[in-house]
């Protein structure tokens, strides 16, 4: 314990010394070490200096006001503790894209960062429109497989981007297989697909009937976007009149 945080104590009101020596010098006896070890075992717990200051600043009712914080405290812990896992998470998944040697941009850190921190309420935001299973088979993969979907999503950013730059037409079968490896790489880790796609045609009207005033960043930049739909578009057609 140093001396500056001592009188730093000493300034907010949290231990303040009785006694001083004939040269002005503060002096802490038994009755001050035992308060500041109630200090630091706070602190441990997770309580702010003013928390703490608040709680023993009534000696008659400190315990009881310990007592009846610490079920808060812990779901704060816990809160912290679960930012904290998705923290390491998210710096993981990133080191382990660099080192790969995948094409990292802000935009891709940008999209994966948010998904992570946002995963619970997108998850919500997705039961609305498919069912809790299968909103569930989407999010609820584990650590490796995050991480080979974070690969595999960032090759075929890859080829997505070279179409374009080669100039190949949105109506071509390059272009269609572009379309359909993604589709492939979304839903790999759905069983029934077939399911999927009438809840997903289902939400999609809903969607369209809503004002979406705010779009989760993705990988995309919006060339790639518009040229995606293209693609959609001519397969549609294609199918239709297959159909027919």
């Amino acid at each position: 314990m140093t001396v500056r945080t001592l009188r730093f104590y000493e300034e907010i009101g949290l231990l303040i010394p009785n006694k001083q020596n004939s040269s002005g010098h503060r002096l802490y006896g038994l009755e001050e070490l035992t308060k500041l070890q109630l200090i630091q075992s706070m602190k441990f717990l997770g309580y702010s200096l003013q928390e703490i200051k608040r709680i023993i600043m009534d000696d008659s009712n400190a315990f009881e006001q310990l007592t009846n914080s610490l079920p808060m405290q812990h779901k704060l812990l816990c809160e912290k503790r679960n930012e904290l896992n998705k923290a390491i998470e998210a710096v993981e998944r990133v080191q382990l894209i660099i080192e790969e040697g995948k094409p990292v941009t802000w935009t891709v850190i940008t999209s994966l960062l948010f998904h992570l921190e946002h995963e619970e309420e997108q998850k919500e935001w997705a039961k609305e429109y498919l069912s809790e299973e299968i909103a569930n088979e989407f999010f609820n993969l584990s650590k490796e497989q995050r991480q080979q979907m974070d690969m595999e999503m960032l090759d075929w950013l890859s080829s997505l981007k070279k179409v374009i730059q080669d100039g190949v037409s949105p109506n071509s079968p390059e272009a269609f297989e572009v379309l359909i490896k993604l589709t492939e790489l979304a839903t790999k880790h759905v069983e029934n697909k077939e399911e999927l796609a009438d809840q997903l045609e289902k939400a999609q009207e809903l969607m369209e009937t809503e004002v979406m005033d705010f779009q989760f960043p993705t990988i995309l930049t919006p060339e790639e976007e518009a040229f995606l739909i293209e693609i959609g578009k001519y397969m549609e057609a294609l199918y239709k009149r297959s159909e027919k």
